[in-house]
């Protein structure tokens, strides 16, 4: 009775391990081996085309996931596509600098709780060395956080975050 208790035990630890082995083509329910190419739009919300052809491109099957930057003019537009879309991958392309000459955005929290991210303006600097020269942890994570907590608020399902911050984070322990 002991041996087959083991044995059963034992078999029942390796199908857990044999599963928790699979490759991400096995869990995406491909083959093992198989070759996938998972097409990524940015920048949603930044303008109604930008918006405009990402979702028809999604509907149509030709780009899988999309990431949206609230603190953008068109985000509202985007986020209702979201809510109406529920299954759509849309995660947050979290952003602190705001690089078009011509299309400017500033932060989602008040400019006077993140003043070391805004421009004499009250944008975001247009480089991101300027941001990494001038800005602060504390500015920096309360502006990330706020622009997560008002991607929720507007019923965005974020499934992932993306950002250009990585480095920059990583020195500041974020």
């Amino acid at each position: 009775m002991k041996k087959m208790l083991l044995s059963n035990f034992l078999l029942s630890i390796s199908i857990l391990s044999m599963q928790a082995q699979k490759t991400l083509q096995e869990k995406l329910g491909y083959p093992k081996n198989a070759k996938l190419l998972i097409l990524h739009a940015d920048d949603l919300g930044m303008s109604h085309s930008e918006n405009a052809a990402t979702t028809y491109a999604m509907e149509k099957g030709s780009v899988n996931s999309a990431s949206i930057m609230v603190p953008c003019p068109w985000f509202s537009e985007i986020a209702a596509y979201a809510r109406a879309h529920p299954t759509a991958d849309l995660g947050l392309h979290l952003t602190l600098n705001s690089e078009w000459n011509f299309l400017k955005w500033g932060p989602v929290a008040s400019k006077s709780e993140v003043p070391a991210l805004v421009n004499q303006n009250g944008f975001f600097f247009s480089a991101v060395d300027s941001v990494q020269r001038i800005g602060n942890p504390s500015d920096v994570e309360k502006e990330l956080r706020a622009q997560i907590e008002k991607a929720k608020k507007f019923g965005v399902d974020v499934t992932h975050l993306d950002h250009t911050w990585v480095h920059y984070l990583a020195d500041l322990n974020i």
